[in-house]
């Protein structure tokens, strides 16, 4: 030890002891790659820069060479081949340098990073200015970009609430997703359906979700042996999407089953095959959907519960109502 500590190092190299008597020395380097990062000591990122340009443009080269070759006579491929390829490598990793984005010259590196397949797409002389590259080609400059990935990886990942602008967008109002690998696989349930017609006997309960006129909403209508016996109506927010409108649908048809107690048959059908297939389906990342199939297998202990799905071309009485309740939202 007393040897090892008399040593003259090379500069930057330090020694690490430990109680078993190893001694490690330890090199201090300016740069170090992680996770495909290339970090700097000032967390200026231009080596990362640097070598994401140069595989930038050499995947831009051969991209361009093999679409001219077979697909010469396709107009827009190109722009195709940016959002698909160009533009998803520029950007992994932006979650290392989202905190710097706030440095105009991080942004106008990230920015330069654009020029050549901008060029390719717009097919501009090479002294054009890149902002006006990215005016002409319409495609949103990449630190824009890169400001919405790292945004939604806040959001999403690490539950934060986020600015752009003016506009705060809080986390708890929005759909969380689980990990499946998470759940146990006893929890990993599946409900069926099926696509039988209407037979008009017991409780048949209708339900959709649709946009309207810029306008989401969900509703159900509830028939006993043919004879309407309920009917509800919500109005979601203008951002929901659809498929939130018909999950929504669903959940105000358990809500209803639950009001009414034990039950011999009880027919829920639907439009929405994507919810339905999303029940259908042993693991599912989405909160709403796992809770629906909890709600089911909890409810089917003392109904017989069956889930449909009939087609928006088939008028069926039922879906005639919706119609009706959800034009008036």
């Amino acid at each position: 030890m007393d040897t090892a500590l008399d040593l003259r190092l090379p500069q930057g190299n330090h020694i690490q002891a430990y109680a078993e008597g190893i001694i490690v020395a330890i090199s201090v380097v300016n740069n170090i790659k992680y996770l495909g990062v290339t970090w700097d000591c000032c967390l200026t990122f231009i080596k990362h820069f640097k070598a994401l340009r140069d595989k930038k443009d050499s995947l831009t080269y051969k991209l361009s060479t093999v679409a001219n070759e077979f697909y010469s006579k396709s107009s827009g491929l190109f722009r195709k081949i940016y959002y698909g390829a160009i533009e998803p490598y520029l950007l992994f990793g932006v979650g290392a340098l989202g905190n710097r984005l706030k440095l105009k010259k991080i942004r106008d590196s990230l920015n330069s990073l654009q020029r050549r397949p901008l060029i390719k797409i717009t097919k501009a002389y090479h002294t054009i200015s890149t902002d006006a590259l990215q005016v002409i080609a319409g495609v949103v400059p990449l630190d824009i970009k890169a400001k919405g990935v790292f945004g939604k990886f806040l959001f999403t990942t690490t539950n934060n609430d986020i600015k752009f602008g003016s506009k705060i967008f809080k986390w708890e109002d929005y759909e969380t997703r689980l990990d499946p690998h998470n759940i146990h696989p006893a929890g990993n349930i599946s409900i069926t359906y099926d696509k039988h017609k209407p037979s008009g006997e017991d409780i048949e309960i209708y339900t959709d979700g649709s946009k309207i006129y810029d306008q989401v909403g969900a509703a159900i209508v509830v028939f006993y042996y043919n004879a309407k016996i309920f009917n509800r109506t919500i109005r979601l927010s203008d951002f929901a999407t659809v498929y939130q409108a018909e999950v929504t649908g669903i959940q105000m048809a358990l809500e209803f089953i639950s009001t009414i107690g034990p039950w011999n048959k009880i027919n829920l059908r639907t439009g929405s095959l994507s919810v339905l297939e999303a029940l259908n389906t042993f693991k599912t990342s989405k909160q709403d959907i796992l809770a629906i199939k909890n709600d089911i297998l909890e409810m089917s202990k003392e109904n017989s519960i069956t889930l449909h799905w009939f087609p928006a071309t088939l008028e069926f009485r039922g879906m005639k109502q919706l119609i009706v309740m959800l034009k008036k939202l």
